[in-house]
């Protein structure tokens, strides 16, 4: 996986069970964006998108939602399981969409 530019990187993410496993939140360049960097590299699944708008009222929430979803990859990948988004999920009694949009997927908090 090919590092981002530092002035990229909005977020770093480091696998608390893996230190050598990271993923970066990065502006994408369609604008109005960001994206994560480095979750189709290493578990083949299609990069998370999030607008600006959200990201920026929750970053810390959205933070801990890419983390745990990012281990959950691991986890899966270590069992020698299959990993599949859910279009739907809680998560710390908030209730998210993970919907695919091309070779991405959105995630977005539902109020």
């Amino acid at each position: 996986m090919t590092v981002p530019a530092e002035q990229d990187v909005l977020m770093t993410i480091q696998n608390s069970k893996k230190p050598n496993q990271v993923i970066y939140v990065v502006r994408d360049d369609m604008g109005g964006w960001f994206r994560t960097q480095g979750l189709k590299s290493q578990f083949g699944v299609s990069e998370i998108r999030m607008s600006v708008e959200d990201l920026i009222h929750s970053i810390q929430e959205f933070g801990e939602v890419l983390s745990f979803l990012f281990e959950s990859m691991s986890a899966a990948q270590d069992l020698n399981l299959p990993f599949a988004y859910e279009n739907e999920f809680d998560f710390h009694n908030q209730h998210f969409t993970l919907y695919a949009d091309g070779d991405h997927r959105v995630l977005k908090r539902v109020s």
